[in-house]
């Protein structure tokens, strides 16, 4: 996963630009997902201090020769200094040149800077370990289990990171709030109040917002990432929401509602529910394709329950093996699979999202209660928590067979990968 940072930039000399225009394009074969960040620094004081960003977006390059193989920003008006970073990843990662173009205040370009890549950024897998207090830090690429991180209190149930992997959010259900850490130094920077019984916490793709399900309080706490402040609120939902995914395209969050047979539809930009999408059963994990046009359901009648999310109609459900007891979801960073989750099985399901069928003959044995799923950014690898068995699986994704078995702490449930970038 690499990184193009330009470090601070000083911008306070005679002739400094007025707007910067950052671009990247993707010079290879394979398509790849991009986060570009355009931040600014407080003059003379490079370093140490806290970006503000200017600019933050992510998009998906497709390889070259397409028309959506480039990206832009934008002219963005800069102070006095600022920085870029961009981060890519996927199976055309390492195939993207980052530049930036200068305008003056008469928008006439009077300089470029092109972007260096950097080391690649380690990817790390954060199991939230329902008993035993803590989140296991696992090094996706060794599989090995490098620190714990003990929570404020009891009872720890969900886990999310911002898309660049600088902090990390922890659900703790028996004080109703949400754990904020560093991820640098896995240190706590603040406890966050939120509602009753907090569940889940899920970032939206651009990190701006991260959204908390409150079970108890049939209802949803948005958190203002920038501050880690709450944001007005909490937003109605129905019977006991337990998660939520994004189509920022269509500014929507789907929320199930897990005892409440729907799923509740919040507008991204005004934060108000809009709608409620009803469904023959309880739904519980979630999932919208990188292209926003569906999203994938689990519901608890063995089926996996397809949304239009253009109309907000269902298409047809996929059956799902009887008794299996579908839990989450995820799908790949090129949208051909989801995989699903069946905690009674302990099983790990495939579907082919072109066609919307499970293709029995790859279905993966992961073990007892096998619920959280995170997978690579590159596709290649899933992390599933075994909740019962007190193991995250490590599953290929090229042959779908098991591989490792990582030990952590008692009842692994939620999972999340860092950096993510997945869209």
């Amino acid at each position: 996963m690499p990184i193009f940072d330009s470090g601070p930039i000083d911008n306070s000399q005679t002739g400094k630009a007025a707007f910067a225009e950052v671009s990247a394009v993707n010079a290879g074969r394979f398509p790849t997902n991009v986060s570009v960040q355009l931040y600014e620094l407080p003059p003379l004081a490079f370093g140490t201090q806290t970006n503000n960003p200017l600019f933050t977006s992510l998009f998906y390059l497709y390889p070259r020769g397409n028309p959506n193989d480039t990206l832009s920003s934008g002219l963005v008006a800069l102070g006095s200094a600022f920085g870029v970073r961009v981060i890519s990843s996927g199976i055309g990662e390492d195939d993207i040149a980052v530049h930036v173009t200068l305008y003056d205040s008469d928008n006439r370009i009077i300089g470029t800077l092109n972007i260096p890549a950097t080391a690649p950024t380690p990817l790390l897998v954060y199991g939230v370990n329902n008993g035993s207090d803590n989140v296991s830090v696992v090094e996706a690429e060794t599989e090995q289990v490098t620190t714990f991180i003990s929570t404020t209190s009891t009872d720890p149930t969900g886990v999310a990171s911002t898309p660049d992997g600088t902090k990390l959010y922890v659900t703790v259900q028996s004080t109703n709030s949400v754990d904020v850490y560093e991820t640098a130094t896995n240190t706590l920077i603040t406890t966050i109040p939120v509602g009753l019984g907090p569940v889940g916490v899920f970032v939206r793709p651009d990190g701006v917002h991260a959204y908390v399900t409150n079970i108890g309080g049939d209802s949803v706490s948005v958190i203002d990432v920038a501050t880690d402040t709450i944001i007005g609120a909490p937003i109605l939902t129905g019977s006991q929401p337990f998660a939520v995914s994004f189509v920022l395209s269509l500014a929507k969050a789907y929320v199930t509602n897990s005892n409440g047979n729907s799923v509740t539809i919040i507008n991204t930009n005004t934060l108000a529910p809009t709608g409620t999408i009803p469904l023959p059963a309880n739904p519980v994990g979630i999932a919208t394709t990188p292209d926003d046009k569906k999203a994938y359901a689990c519901v608890q009648l063995n089926t996996l329950a397809v949304i239009d999310t253009a109309t907000d109609t269902l298409l047809p459900a996929i059956p799902l093996p009887v008794g299996s007891g579908v839990s989450h979801v995820a799908v790949t960073p090129d949208g051909s699979r989801a995989y699903v989750t069946a905690s009674v099985a302990g099983m790990l399901f495939i579907v082919d999202t072109k066609a919307d069928i499970e293709v029995p003959s790859q279905a993966v044995v992961i073990g007892m209660g096998a619920r959280g799923i995170a997978i690579t950014p590159d596709g290649n690898k899933a992390f599933v928590t075994a909740t019962l068995e007190n193991y995250i699986a490590v599953v290929d994704l090229q042959t779908n067979t098991r591989q490792q078995l990582i030990s952590t702490g008692v009842l692994p449930s939620e999972i999340a990968i860092t950096p993510n970038l997945l869209f």
